[in-house]
């Protein structure tokens, strides 16, 4: 099949300040096998040099456009204009400090054109690796794909389940119809998965490790907010959509080591955690690592942390 006839892939990469890791991202995407493909950078207003980093790819007659919103709107709003200006029969979407290994798309199509999916729209994704800085959980998610009768809810919070924004293939149509939603100062990207998950897309998922996360510790990103009430309120937008159950596993995935952190909430926290595990909604070693975790001193925490740490970046090289 000639290039002309494949499907062509829109990749939507948003981007803010990150002059000195957009070309890794762009490059990554100009390194797939597969070649029928369009990129679509959208600057949410930065203001170091990503324009001319841009730019300079651009000039080397690369299928790149480039657009840069006069004021930040935020991550959700750049998304979405990707969206709108993508020309693809699918939408894939990178995050700027991301990078996708030679054979993503060319798998992920390759599974879609092998599932009988009786030309619903389709919703892929794939196994990935965080970089070595993230030294907690396995450095590889998730362990399994989504069930056929699962949904997307008790898949994350039940059962240990993880769709990363980047690993995504999805339908143009889809993505049209189901745009980021604008104004959550957290949780964009499950908000978006989750609202899929609630259509009767099929789900694909590949058990490759096709993405590399750079989870690296900085100040701008927004999953490093801790104000625990933020997750509270958006879940509670979901609740009556969701099963009780993953309401609750995600409130002891993503709220309550938060309220741990508070020493009028911490009591409160404790409990939520022990009927959590009785109720064998969370696993043992989770329940355990956070309840010792109140016993150790910081001190000794960090020691631990380093040694962790440590000892995934020595794994890893082996």
């Amino acid at each position: 099949m000639s290039i002309s006839q494949q499907p062509l892939v829109s990749v939507v990469i948003p981007t803010y300040n990150r002059g000195d890791l957009i070309l890794r991202a762009i490059n990554s995407v100009c390194s797939q096998s597969y070649k029928n493909w369009e990129i679509i950078v959208v600057d949410d207003n930065s203001q170091d040099n990503t324009a001319e980093v841009v730019q300079e790819i651009i000039d080397r007659d690369r299928p790149i456009r480039y657009y840069r919103h006069s004021t930040n709107l935020g991550g959700s709003t750049a998304r979405n204009t990707g969206i709108k200006q993508a020309t693809g029969e699918y939408i894939a979407f990178r995050d700027s400090d991301d990078v996708w290994l030679t054979q993503k798309l060319t798998l992920q199509l390759k599974a879609i054109a092998n599932r009988d999916h009786n030309a619903q729209p389709v919703v892929s994704y794939t196994k990935f690796q965080k970089s070595n800085s993230v030294f907690y959980q396995p450095a590889v998610l998730p362990r399994r794909g989504k069930k056929a009768d699962e949904t997307v809810a008790d898949y994350l919070w039940l059962g240990g389940g993880e769709i990363l924004t980047s690993t995504l293939l999805v339908s143009r149509t889809l993505a049209v119809e189901h745009l980021f939603q604008v104004g959550l100062p957290k949780h964009q990207d499950l908000d978006f998965v989750l609202r899929l998950g609630y259509t009767e897309a099929k789900f694909v998922f590949l058990p490759e490790i096709l993405t590399i996360w750079h989870n690296e510790a900085r100040s701008d990103r927004v999953s490093r907010l801790r104000n625990y009430r933020l997750s509270q309120d958006w879940i509670a937008s979901h609740q009556s959509q969701i099963s009780e159950k993953a309401y609750k596993g995600f409130i002891l995935k993503e709220v309550v080591p938060k309220m741990l952190l508070e020493p009028e909430n911490k009591a409160i926290a404790i409990n939520l955690l022990r009927e959590g595990f009785w109720q064998r909604i969370i696993p043992f070693n989770y329940f355990f690592f956070l309840i010792t975790k109140q016993a150790i001193p910081k001190d000794w925490q960090k020691f631990f942390k380093r040694l962790l740490q440590q000892a995934k970046i020595l794994n890893n090289s082996n």
